[in-house]
Order: structure tokens, then C-alpha cells, then sequence
């Protein structure tokens, strides 16, 4: 059942969140992901969108935060193949005692991890800045805002590792339909079988299950649009760096970590 599938994504999220949790980070991983502030190589994901969020209050709004963030990177241009490298050669070397402490090591997954990168972000970028034209919402933004008519209110707090299966009970419960097979679903579901068909084949007996033939009918839906700016992106400096001289703790990277890994993982969903 594709509602089984999404409870061991649930599930596998938890426990790399509470794994994060528990690292703690040295000072040059810390850099590292300070870094992605100002990184020019980092600034086509629009980091910055997510800094009030991770570090401010836990009452943030998770769909409010998202649409913020998206509606930047969907309007920016798209990132080069050299700044997807880079970001995750920065990132891989900067935090290579974390990977090490999981039992990774970062001269063996480097350039694997490139290359995946590389080759999933532009469909994940497509499905990201979907928009359904009908309530003027991008999809994945939707998509949450529809969660949360479930789950109830979305923030940080939901990341705890109670709270996640806590949601996920009551999604379930609930039944997932209204959520798992609107037309933003069925053109993302679409995108992603003509980019990786091998793979989404083998969801397509659940999704027919779930959502009913015509989900896998291949007709796009005409309220769904595609808000991405196809133009490269172009890192314009700015006069003044509201960020410069920023430093962040572990106690706030940990849930910044966290948090970006969870909306990352509903942007690769939805």
C-alpha cells in the first residue's frame, strides 16, 4: 500500500532527524553550513528564506515558510551543474567527522553523491514550483496546506520524533486521498515517471490503488502550471550582507538541520 510506503518515509525521516539531533557538529561543519548563507554557490537554493525560520521562534509556520522559500527559487533561476558540485563538495568535507561517526566516508560517496544531485535537481526543482492556478498556490505549499487541515497546525515542533508519528497516525487515520491524489499530485507523479521511469513504475500499483486509474492516465491536468524561470541563475552581490559575521550554535543547528531536511523531503514528495 502506498499509504505503508509513506509510513517508512515518515518513519526513515524520524530517525535521521533524531540522529542529527544527538551529532554534535564541529566548528568546521558548523562553518560549513553558515556558510550556505552567503555561499554564491548556494544562493540559487535561496537559503536565507529558511534563516528566520530554523533560528527564530518554534511558532514559525512551515507552509508559510516554504511558499517563501520556493517562490524564490522558483523565480530565480536554476542552479549550474559546478554550483550543485560545489555545495556538496563543501558540505561533504566541511561535515567529513559527522559522516565519518555514521560510518560514511567522504572520499567513497563524494562524487556519487554529485552526480545523484546533479541528476535529480532539475526534476525536483520542476515538481517544486508546480502551481495550482486554481487557488494561486504553488503545489507543494498546497499540498501542506491541506496536511495541516488533518494534523492540524504545521511548525518546528512537529519535527520531534513524538509529534511525526503522531501526525502520521492521524493522516492516516484520516485517509490520504484528499491529499495524495489532487492534480498537483498527478502532474508531479507525471514529471517525476518521465524523468525516472524504472523508478516510479514500481509505485504506480499503489498509486492506482490509492488514487484510481485515471491518476496514471497521463493526461496533465489544466489547473496545474509550471512557475519555474528557466534562465540559469545569476547571483547579484549585494551592497550589504545582513548575514556577515553570523555565527550559529550547535543547540540552533541541530533543529536548522532538521528542519531543512524535512522540507527538503516534502519538496522531493509533493
Amino acid at each position: 500500500m502506498l499509504a505503508h510506503i509513506t509510513f517508512v518515509l515518515v518513519a526513515a525521516a524520524t530517525h535521521a532527524f533524531s540522529t542529527v539531533y544527538s551529532l554534535s557538529l564541529s566548528q568546521e561543519c558548523q562553518s560549513s553550513l553558515e556558510g550556505l548563507l552567503t555561499s554564491p554557490d548556494a544562493a540559487c537554493l535561496n537559503p536565507s528564506a529558511l534563516l528566520s525560520f530554523v533560528v527564530g521562534s518554534n511558532s514559525g509556520s512551515i507552509p508559510s515558510t516554504v511558499n517563501t522559500w520556493l517562490t524564490g527559487i522558483c523565480s530565480s533561476g536554476s542552479c549550474t551543474n559546478q554550483s550543485i558540485s560545489n555545495v556538496v563538495t563543501n558540505l561533504t568535507s566541511g561535515c567529513s567527522s559527522e559522516l565519518s561517526s555514521l560510518g560514511i566516508s567522504t572520499s567513497s560517496i563524494q562524487s556519487q553523491v554529485i552526480s545523484i544531485a546533479q541528476e535529480v535537481y532539475p526534476t525536483v526543482r520542476q515538481v517544486a514550483c508546480l502551481k495550482d492556478d486554481t487557488s494561486n498556490q504553488l503545489c507543494a505549499v498546497e499540498t501542506l496546506d491541506n496536511l495541516q487541515s488533518v494534523v492540524g497546525q504545521l511548525n518546528i515542533t512537529d519535527l520531534s520524533v513524538l509529534n511525526l508519528f503522531t501526525d502520521a497516525e492521524t493522516l492516516f487515520a484520516n485517509g490520504v486521498q484528499n491529499i495524495a491524489c489532487t492534480d498537483c499530485m498527478k502532474e508531479s507523479f507525471s514529471i517525476a515517471k518521465a524523468n525516472f521511469p524504472s523508478i516510479v513504475a514500481q509505485a504506480e500499483p499503489d498509486a492506482q490503488a490509492l488514487c484510481g486509474a485515471s491518476f496514471l492516465d497521463g493526461n496533465l491536468p489544466s489547473t496545474v502550471s509550471q512557475s519555474a524561470n528557466d534562465a540559469v541563475f545569476s547571483n547579484t552581490p549585494s551592497v550589504s550582507n545582513s548575514n556577515a559575521g553570523f555565527r550559529v550554535s550547535h543547540t540552533t543547528l541541530g533543529p536548522a538541520v532538521a528542519t531543512l531536511g524535512a522540507i527538503i523531503l516534502v519538496a522531493l514528495l509533493g
